[in-house]
């Protein structure tokens, strides 16, 4: 499912922002343009990070940005921006931000599963953290994601 949403529309590449919250921005627009949220979304997340802090970072150097369902969000979504520099939330490197929209509570279940599942993968995290190309990346979750159907 993961690479069904994010594609050459979604997988922004030597994105350059100086801050977490021009990040969002950035990650976000892809996902506005094409009517999958609505900008408030995308302040959404912004309020829910300045709330709770920087436990959207999963591992280190990759965030899974993501905001209330009810914000804006038209149709399931997701995009993923490299970074030519790291920005911070708080003292949370980043250098891969992928940005999440669910419809509702329980839908995005699976999705994030198979994010999870990916993001276990250490040669994805590599690519993710040193700007790996868009089709190793993209490789390395197609390679995840015929692996999890074997299951």
């Amino acid at each position: 499912m993961i690479t069904e949403l994010i594609n050459d529309r979604t997988f922004l590449t030597d994105v350059s922002c100086d801050s977490w919250e021009e990040l969002v921005d950035v990650a976000g627009a892809p996902l506005v343009v094409d009517g999958s949220v609505e900008p408030a979304y995308l302040q959404s997340i912004k309020d829910t990070v300045t709330k709770y802090g920087p436990y959207m970072v999963l591992v280190d150097d990759i965030v899974l940005l993501h905001g209330r369902s009810d914000s804006g969000v038209n149709h399931i979504a997701m995009s993923l921006a490299l970074l030519s520099r790291p920005v911070y939330l708080q003292d949370r490197r980043i250098t891969a931000a992928f940005l999440f929209a669910a419809v509702d509570h329980d839908s995005h279940l699976e999705l994030l599963q198979e994010l999870a599942h990916c993001l276990s993968d250490e040669e994805l995290l590599e690519l993710l953290r040193n700007h790996g190309s868009r089709d190793a990346v993209l490789g390395r979750f197609e390679l995840a994601e015929a692996k999890n159907e074997v299951r």
